[in-house]
């Protein structure tokens, strides 16, 4: 599987999911332009791939024109928008104290940063042609959420990837959304971590970690890449991982 002579930009590209998607699909031979609010971590991966970073808020308007301005001044085109920018917030805090503030952060980060960033990928997608954008979404849109505000963005993630799927596909634009499972990332190990202090544990945070068998971010990468590939061309809805 190949992904010779694609640019694909990766949202949320400085650590976790979006890290290991960026040296996975450059491996692969793509153009791989790294994007993130971390300027430090995102300019890492971005060196460690051969791409390169450009900096992101994906809630606010502005900046996300301005990062798909400088892509087009450069490639003129875009092949594959993986999305995997995201934030939790919120995990095991009560309903009775769950803040209006934190419920507003998550849903702008993650229900309308997908919103923007496939909203202002199309014109781009539409000059090469056609394209592909996967959304990552989250168990969490399905199941229980440690977070009431968390697990709502990410089913409104779910609902948007298939309206876009159903609303692109005259333009040959190819909308997924890929599910993980538990993944070895710090956005899990802070849960975690959260878990242990809500029921007054002490127990090492690693050990529960590893008594937990997460999977690695790596396997979710090859993933996301396989399905920036033509190979995928054939696959609708969501993907579903460990």
């Amino acid at each position: 599987m190949t992904l010779k002579d694609k640019i694909i930009l990766i949202t949320g590209g400085a650590n976790g999911i979006g890290a290991a998607t960026a040296l996975e699909c450059a491996a692969r031979g793509a153009g791989v332009i790294v994007a993130d609010r971390d300027e430090h971590g995102g300019a890492r991966v971005a060196a460690a791939c051969g791409g390169w970073f450009v900096p992101v808020d994906v809630a606010d308007e502005p900046s996300v024109q301005a990062m798909y301005a400088r892509l087009g001044e450069r490639h003129g085109r875009l092949n594959v928008l993986l999305h995997a920018a995201g934030i939790l917030k919120g995990a095991y805090v009560p309903l009775q104290d769950f803040s209006v503030e934190t419920w507003r952060q998550v849903l702008e980060v993650n229900a309308l940063g997908s919103f923007l960033c496939a909203k202002h990928a199309v014109p781009l997608m539409q000059t090469a042609g056609g394209g592909v954008i996967v959304l990552v979404t989250s168990g969490a849109a399905q199941g229980v959420s440690s977070s009431f505000a968390y697990g709502a963005s990410k089913a409104a993630i779910n609902n948007l990837g298939n309206t876009l799927s159903a609303g692109l596909a005259a333009a040959n634009i190819r909308v997924n959304l890929v599910s993980p499972g538990g993944i070895d990332t710090d956005m899990k190990r802070s849960v975690i971590a959260a878990d242990l202090e809500r029921q007054g544990k002490t127990a090492d945070c690693e050990q529960a970690v590893q008594a937990s068998g997460l999977g690695s971010a790596r396997g979710v990468a090859r993933v996301l890449a396989w399905l920036a590939s033509d190979e995928a061309d054939y696959v609708r809805g969501v993907v579903s991982t460990r």
